[in-house]
């Protein structure tokens, strides 16, 4: 399961996920205990992204892979 990350202009930029073996637990428990804390910690990279100081971002060039 996975939830993206935005950067301040809204563009997905990464993502954070979970993983575990299928039969660990059933995707109704997944969806209802561990999809909110997945999105709330998305939630918080996004924020820190958005708070980030545009002009040392620039100052240190493009953070998009090539």
């Amino acid at each position: 399961m996975a939830a993206p990350v935005r950067d301040r202009d809204g563009a997905v930029v990464a993502g954070v996920s979970i993983a575990m073996p299928a039969g660990r637990c059933s995707v109704d428990a997944v969806r209802r205990d561990l999809l909110p804390q997945l999105l709330a910690v998305a939630a918080l990279i996004d924020d820190d992204l958005r708070i980030r100081d545009p002009a040392r971002a620039a100052s240190r060039g493009s953070a998009r892979h090539r």
